[in-house]
């Protein structure tokens, strides 16, 4: 008699059981974090995108650049000097070795000179050819000593190949200024590519060697400029550009030749066939070096064809690779500073400033997508800088794109996520992009990313997006928004559905904002004094908008959108009080949210009936809807999970029973349903292997055995298997 006393007051100690267990199981059972694919971003060589005019263009034609007039000075002209180089001494002796020369051959016979007679001629002796005032070419003395009728082309043809003889001879260090006399005589023929390039090389070494004095000399940088971009209009060739370019990088130009410079290197970095040609030169460290000699305000044409043409290259994760070597992110780094600084003290700035700044953070995008770069993009501030950059030029919509790619990408990191954290003074600043621009997928789909991201981990940044001013609203509009698009079949016709990414994305945000045990028991109050209506309002919007998911949306075509939902529904419900219907969005709203997740119990998507289950193991602590499943053979279908062989679905299931079979009509169909069994089988099988398994078990069976003078099978085998697990969980 006693017993029976002591049976009857099980059902309130089941109830215990299940608040007991709950506490000491781990939390991650009933509420998780989502998680999500990155969005989608085509890599493709494109200058600018086509959402804001007046673009620089990214196709062009590149003529004779005119050269830099010289300053004109007061000073008083000197008076001819005696006993130099070129002194009349010197000149006579020149024309004299020219004469001789000249009438060693007949007008009459034939021009061009036989093989000895160039080696002949390569065997003058050094003091000579110094005596011929080089590096002058000889079609340039004939020219200053004698009259032009004198010599025909053919002749001034025939006596520049001795003069390439000579200096091919030669086993000293050429001249600059003679090699570019041979390059323009070999422009004046049909050159071959090959033999162009390597006096190219030639030229670019002795660059090197005499770089001060080039760079000082302006007569001699003005020939030499002359000449290269008279080869620049004379061949298209990307191979010869490259030569080229060489040449000029080593001459450290600045002004518009630099923008000469950078449209060349962008030119060629258009296409991904001539990454060879920069990783077969060292053309690529010469050209970060050369851009760090330029300011956004002052060279921002160079900047912008040059951090265009970087964008392409870092492409490719060799050039990347190169280029990062040469410190090319300090120096992305140091003109992102200077754009920021010049916004803060400017208003309003140059439209080419907005230019560098895109194609710079273009170039960031790509850097970024390599982790290895990471700590010193974080040990260096830089990602203070970026954000910074995003709150400046928040006006600009293709800025805000490239950095709001830059945050999806990094937030993916732990590390960058907490400092993110730290450099934001407010969230806010997020917030109101995605305000500025709620129809602009491509952002929104990544700020919401990239905040789904940071809110998986960090407690600090789930409190400050929760009380940021209306930011449960402005996600819950987006939601709408982007619910209507999608249902009207806007974006039905593109291969990558990005209205349905977003709405994931969104979603997410508050899934991983409610893991937060205080914001998710906010998000489903009900309305006191200090929880106004409006956010009781929140909640039933955002309700309506799962439910809609989950009548409109099918497993099969949109199964990442509808899980999402799922795990949405199954986090919020966790915190609700489903025991009074009039307690908070969920339980007024319980039945309409238990028919749509009935229809999803009988699906054969695993994942799907795992975070059904999870949403049943919340709501079934409500009566009604306990009873509803009943009459709609939900536990019907609930029981038959049971044979699945799924351990994750097996836990969600048995919690579920736990709840089912705490009512007396509910024992009696599981017993009818064969439950009893199955979980006997269950706890033989792998009641060892996971005890939060066996645990969740044992309290159905409690709960069926709480009403009954017998158990419903054989207790024997039940008691048999109970002694093996406690003994050896003892041992």
């Amino acid at each position: 008699m006693s017993d029976r006393v002591y049976v009857a007051k099980l059902p309130k100690t089941s109830s215990e059981i299940i608040s007991e267990a709950k506490a000491a199981l781990n939390p991650s059972l009933y509420v998780k974090p989502l998680t999500t694919n990155r969005p989608f971003t085509p890599r493709e060589r494109v200058f600018f995108c086509n959402r804001r005019t007046n673009r620089p263009p990214s196709a062009f034609k590149l003529q004779q650049v005119q050269l830099q007039e010289k300053k004109k000075t007061s000073c008083t002209k000197l008076p001819a000097l005696y006993n130099t180089k070129y002194s009349t001494a010197n000149n006579l002796d020149c024309k004299k070795e020219i004469k001789r020369q000249t009438q060693s051959s007949s007008p009459n016979t034939t021009r061009r000179r036989s093989n000895s007679d160039v080696a002949n001629n390569a065997n003058i002796s050094r003091k000579k050819i110094s005596s011929l005032s080089f590096p002058l070419s000889i079609d340039t003395l004939l020219k200053n000593h004698y009259e032009q009728n004198m010599y025909d082309h053919e002749y001034m043809s025939h006596e520049n190949e001795i003069n390439e003889a000579r200096a091919l001879c030669f086993d000293v260090h050429t001249d600059c200024l003679w090699i570019v006399s041979l390059i323009e005589t070999k422009m004046k023929k049909n050159f071959e590519t090959s033999e162009m390039c390597s006096l190219l090389n030639k030229l670019a070494m002795a660059i090197k060697r005499e770089n001060l004095s080039v760079i000082r000399d302006e007569n001699k940088k003005e020939t030499i400029l002359k000449t290269v971009f008279k080869l620049v209009n004379t061949s298209p060739d990307d191979e010869l550009t490259v030569h080229i370019l060489l040449v000029l990088l080593q001459m450290q130009v600045t002004g518009k030749y630099l923008a000469t410079v950078c449209k060349l290197i962008f030119k060629i970095s258009r296409l991904d066939k001539n990454d060879n040609l920069f990783l077969e030169t060292n053309i690529l460290t010469l050209f970060v070096d050369i851009l760090g000699l330029a300011t956004p305000h002052e060279d921002s044409e160079s900047l912008i064809y040059g951090y265009g043409a970087l964008k392409f290259l870092t492409m490719n994760p060799d050039l990347m690779e190169r280029a990062m070597n040469n410190g090319c992110l300090s120096l992305m780094l140091l003109h992102l500073k200077m754009i920021n600084l010049e916004r803060t003290e400017r208003q309003i700035l140059p439209e080419t400033i907005n230019h560098v700044l895109y194609q710079l953070t273009g170039t960031l995008r790509n850097v970024v997508n390599d982790r290895k770069f990471y700590v010193e993009l974080l040990s260096s501030g830089g990602l203070m800088t970026i954000y910074r950059a995003l709150e400046l030029f928040s006006g600009d919509i293709d800025v805000v794109t490239n950095i709001s790619r830059i945050l999806s990408i990094m937030s993916t990191d732990e590390k960058c996520c907490e400092a993110l954290v730290e450099c934001w003074s407010n969230v806010s600043v997020l917030m109101s992009v995605i305000e500025k621009y709620p129809g602009q997928e491509e952002i929104v789909v990544r700020i919401t990313y990239a905040l789904g991201n940071i809110l998986t981990n960090n407690e600090n940044a789930r409190h400050q997006l929760y009380e940021t001013h209306c930011s449960m609203g402005t996600f819950l509009n987006l939601m709408q928004l982007y619910l209507e698009k999608d249902l009207n079949n806007i974006s039905r016709d593109v291969k990558f559905n990005i209205v349905e990414d977003v709405l994931i994305k969104i979603i997410r945000v508050i899934v991983n904002m409610s893991i937060q045990p205080e914001i998710g028991a906010k998000l489903v109050k009900v309305a006191d004094d200090y929880h106004p209506v409006h956010k009781v309002k929140e909640c039933e919007q955002f309700l309506d908008s799962l439910l809609t998911i989950l009548r409109r949306k099918s497993i099969d075509e949109n199964e990442e959108l509808v899980l999402a939902a799922l795990a949405a529904l199954n986090n919020l419900s966790y915190y609700a009080d489903m025991s009074n219907p009039n307690c908070g969005p969920f339980g007024a709203r319980q039945l309409d949210i238990t028919q749509a997740l009935s229809l999803l119990l009988t699906t054969r998507n695993h994942f799907c009936k795992v975070e059904v289950a999870r949403v049943f193991g919340n709501l079934t602590r409500s009566a009604t809807v306990r009873d509803y499943l009943l009459e709609t053979s939900g536990l019907l279908a609930v029981t038959n999970c049971l044979d699945s062989g799924d351990i994750e679905l097996l836990v969600v299931c048995c919690g579920v029973l736990v709840n089912m079979t705490s009512d007396e009509n509910n024992r009696q169909a599981f017993k009818n349903y064969n439950g009893v069994s199955k979980m006997v089988n269950i706890l033989r099988s792998s009641g060892e292997r996971n005890w939060t398994l066996s645990s969740l078990i044992c309290q159905t069976l409690w709960n069926v055995c709480s009403d009954s003078d017998s158990f419903p099978g054989d207790p024997i085998v039940v008691l048999d298997t109970l002694v093996k697990l406690t003994g050896r969980s003892c041992e």
